[in-house]
């Protein structure tokens, strides 16, 4: 017996914490962060090459992420120019403590 789930990201989850009177609010979202356009999930520093993994896309400096040219590669950031915008995309957040 075969069976076959088909998942549409258009469904709805519904949260089992969330209160049975929940009601959205729809707003228009001031207070709340888009979610980024460059997500850096890797680097890999060698003395022949830098690479880094943005998006799921392996890159080096020189090339393109979407809009964006890869700069710089970094053990724990990337920097990107957007037209005339510097981006630092960070592979660990800003306030993670290190254990020494």
């Amino acid at each position: 017996m075969t069976l076959f789930c088909q998942i549409s990201y258009a469904d709805v989850l519904i949260d089992p914490t969330r209160p049975a009177n929940y009601q959205h609010k729809g707003g228009n979202g001031v207070g709340t962060k888009a979610a980024p356009k460059w997500v850096l999930s890797s680097t890999l520093i060698s003395p022949a090459r830098r690479v880094a993994t943005i998006n799921g896309k392996t890159v080096t400096v020189g090339e393109h992420i979407g809009t964006a040219k890869v700069v710089s590669i970094e053990s724990a950031s990337v920097a990107l120019m957007d037209g005339n915008k510097e981006i630092v995309l960070q592979l660990l957040p800003q306030n993670f403590k290190r254990m020494h």
